[in-house]
């Protein structure tokens, strides 16, 4: 009974559809991954970054990006060397303490991350339709369980559901860049390191919550594995095979959801400064510099940001949940205890944009927790095999954490 709902469900059987291409092993899950990269807090984050920067922040985007295709790889290869997600890895390896500080804290990154999801979700909705933010977190959380629990002849749509809401949030995003007047050399600059000051440290911290996501590692691991029984992805030769098609579909997806983030920051950077206030004051701001139909776009973007999301977001839960504490739970019990937080922000009626740019803010403090484990049992020749780090990707992963532990420390130097 180690692995039953959660892992058949991220098996993807649309990978078991499309088993004569290889590639879609692999380029599935990778764009499933990817949706925690454009969920509502990259929305929150990147356009305050914008309106309030202007392309100041883009380099961060990109340094985010680049480490996410990083770290995405190596946790698509922890489940397709071993047959074991993220979570049920670092259980083994740090038993006692160790195991309930580390579940602890994906706990809290789970939390975080519903609460983004679901509140993007409702905003969404409040911007196009006028809803109410609690009955859209309502209506968000409840779309989450009907699209797990939906089965058409016996098979599970999710996959396909998260897919097509992916391609609705790009071409939105991109659509927003191809009406904006782009200053082109400004943005080509941007792409270089410059100082930050108070205020875009801050945002540049969310960006990077935002962007390199830690469910994202537990989801990934999980969905990359060819077996749900502890066993590895056949020999050495298959195994390495595997790896090299993760590096080009985890190249592919994560290309992608940079795309979407600069272009949030792009066309948000033609907006007035107090745009960046909130997600609310963008789309205002919208409607009457670039008229209805822009602002309307990103209102269908956000609320299919918001749905995606909490999709992967379920199953990141359950990963979770039977990674560290070895039992599931029934994905309608964990969906009610995430809208609780969700539904007490909105109910003090707190800011929702800035509860977006916090939950990411906490998301780059809790990134060592899962990089460092992810870390250290991908270089663990043992485990790993053929998939084993070679050096320079420990160094550089280490880098890259080393970096996101330095931004955090600055932020709380900084006293913001």
């Amino acid at each position: 009974m180690g692995d039953d709902r959660a892992g058949v469900t991220l098996r993807s059987r649309a990978r078991e559809a499309l088993a004569s291409r290889p590639g879609a092993r692999t380029l599935v899950p990778a764009l499933l991954a990817a949706v925690a990269y454009v969920d509502p807090g990259n929305f929150g984050v990147n356009i305050a970054s914008g309106a309030e920067h202007g392309y100041t922040l883009v380099w961060v985007v990109v340094f985010a990006s680049c480490s996410a295709m990083l770290i995405q790889y190596l946790a698509a290869k922890v489940g397709i060397a071993t047959g074991r997600s993220l979570a049920e890895l670092s259980a083994e390896r740090y038993p006692g303490a160790g195991r309930i500080a580390l579940w602890l804290q994906a706990e809290v990154v789970v939390i975080m991350t519903d609460l983004a999801e679901i509140v993007g979700g409702a905003l969404g909705l409040q911007l196009l339709f006028g809803w109410p933010l609690i009955a859209g977190a309502l209506v968000v959380t409840a779309f989450s369980l009907v699209v797990l629990a939906l089965k058409v002849r016996g098979r599970s749509h999710f996959e396909a559901v998260v897919l097509v809401l992916l391609l609705v949030i790009i071409g939105a995003l991109l659509w927003q860049v191809f009406v904006a007047d782009v200053d082109r050399a400004a943005l080509l600059r941007s792409v270089l390191p410059g100082p930050l000051d108070s205020s875009a440290a801050l945002l540049a911290v969310g960006i990077v919550g935002a962007t390199v996501m830690p469910h994202a590692l537990h989801f990934h691991s999980a969905a990359s594995r060819v077996a749900n029984d502890g066993t590895a992805a056949g020999a050495g030769g298959q195994r390495a095979r595997a790896g090299r098609r993760a590096v080009r579909s985890i190249v592919i997806a994560m290309t992608v959801a940079a795309a979407a983030n600069i272009s949030l920051v792009v066309f948000a950077a033609g907006l007035p400064a107090a745009a960046g206030e909130s997600l609310e004051a963008a789309y205002v701001a919208l409607q009457t510099q670039a008229g209805e139909v822009a602002a309307t776009m990103l209102g269908v973007a956000l609320l299919a940001s918001g749905l995606a999301a909490t999709l992967v977001g379920v199953q990141t839960g359950d990963v979770v949940m039977q990674g560290f504490g070895r039992r599931p739970i029934p994905a309608v019990v964990r969906r009610l205890l995430a809208v609780v937080p969700c539904l007490i922000v909105l109910g003090i009626e707190v800011n929702p944009t800035q509860a977006l740019v916090w939950s990411q803010v906490v998301l780059s403090f809790a990134l060592p927790g899962t990089l460092i484990p992810l870390l250290v049992l991908t270089r663990d020749r043992r485990l790993m095999g053929v998939l084993t780090n070679r050096p320079v990707t420990t160094a550089v992963a280490a880098l890259v954490t080393a970096v996101i532990v330095g931004l955090c420390a600055f932020l709380v130097v900084t006293g913001l």
